[in-house]
């Protein structure tokens, strides 16, 4: 049996059961962890097993270390990118409750076996909760050495991310098919941009929030939580904090994008000196992440409504940032460096496939 019990301190869970030699107790943070934790346990205990690590004594007060309280101690004492503390939210639930003992090979290959063949993962999106896991166990071996001394993630071979003949055997019983990656590439054809400008002539928000994103490669989140003080129209940029990657980047503005901005900015009269006032009409300044991922689904489910009423069912609005970067590669010299540090792609890799552009463009000037 579970209770949790508020305290000073936290949120202490209770639980108790024959299987256990004496009663569990543990602290968290915040309530639904608690009794998230409390839920996974009791599940095990119901089906006869009892995790390896509350069996074991660890240090002077017989504390147990499992994969939920890694993840906990690394968030706390180091400033986690937002994508990887979504990352290891998402996947915590399944791992939560193994101990650091049991973190070895074999168990990362049945981890990434899961994933494929029970979660049906796109192989991207393994690789995504791989690498912030495997940043987590990073910082362990770092600071916890009694604790933790090898990854076992960082021993897997290239490629492990593919499905391999075994996950394609196994889905196919299920009736599914093995995933693979699938990169989008759409572009906005000859007119379409025109298309949707008319469409949004009577929305100055929405075309406001169109142009930023198609000028300036900026991630949706990053245009609509734009505040006055981020922007210096004399200086042609905009100063981004706390990006999704959790770094700080300048964003440079084309010439064609100030007019724009400048007459829109005049026309709200919202003035330039006042600090964190929010450009844009859709967020309440609210940080947290529920009310951020709300206000990011509706504005892409309401753009999606816009494209399709223009003609354009397949384009999202994230497509934007791709056409951006696309034309940062065609329209200027800039390094791929140079065009990473604008766009906030942390790993160049993920700018590879805009090289082809440049083949293209001098391919075409040959005779």
């Amino acid at each position: 049996m579970a209770t949790i019990i508020k305290r000073p301190y936290g949120y202490q869970l209770r639980v108790t059961h024959k299987l256990l030699p004496k009663p569990l107790y543990h602290t968290f943070d915040d309530y639904e962890t608690a009794e998230q934790y409390g839920k996974q346990l009791e599940a095990l205990l119901a089906q006869g097993i009892v995790p390896a690590a509350l069996l074991e004594k660890k240090g002077s007060k017989g504390e147990t270390w499992t994969v939920h309280r890694c993840v906990a101690e690394y968030v706390r004492h180091n400033s986690v990118p937002l994508s990887d503390r979504k990352l290891l939210d998402t996947l915590l639930p399944s791992v939560a409750l193994i101990s650091t003992n049991m973190l070895n090979y074999e168990w990362a290959e049945a981890w990434v076996r899961q994933m494929k063949r029970e979660q049906h993962l796109a192989p991207s999106t393994i690789r995504h909760r791989h690498g912030a896991l495997a940043r987590c166990l990073d910082w362990m071996i770092r600071k916890h050495p009694d604790i933790m001394v090898a990854n076992p993630l960082r021993l897997l071979k290239r490629g492990f991310s593919s499905y391999t003949e075994g996950d394609a055997e196994v889905l196919a019983k299920a009736g599914k098919l093995p995933r693979y990656d699938e990169q989008r590439d759409r572009r906005l054809h000859e007119g379409e941009e025109e298309r949707i400008l008319e469409k949004l002539s009577d929305s100055p928000d929405e075309r406001m929030l169109f142009q930023l994103a198609l000028n300036t490669a900026m991630r949706l989140r990053e245009c609509y939580t734009l505040e006055l003080s981020q922007i210096a129209l004399q200086k042609r940029t905009i100063t981004l904090e706390r990006t999704k990657n959790g770094d700080n980047r300048q964003v440079p503005l084309p010439s064609t994008l100030i007019p724009l901005l400048s007459n829109y900015i005049s026309e709200k009269n919202l003035d330039i000196q006042v600090r964190n006032r929010i450009i844009l009409p859709y967020w309440s300044g609210d940080r947290d992440e529920r009310v951020l991922d709300k206000v990011t689904a509706e504005l892409s489910a309401h753009f999606s409504v816009i494209f399709r009423e223009v003609g354009l069912p397949d384009l999202h609005f994230h497509d934007l940032r791709h056409e951006a970067t696309c034309r940062l590669f065609e329209r200027t010299k800039l390094s791929d460096t140079l065009i990473a540090r604008i766009t906030g792609h942390r790993d160049p890799r993920m700018l590879k496939r805009y090289a082809s552009l440049r083949g293209s463009d001098l391919a075409s000037q040959l005779w």
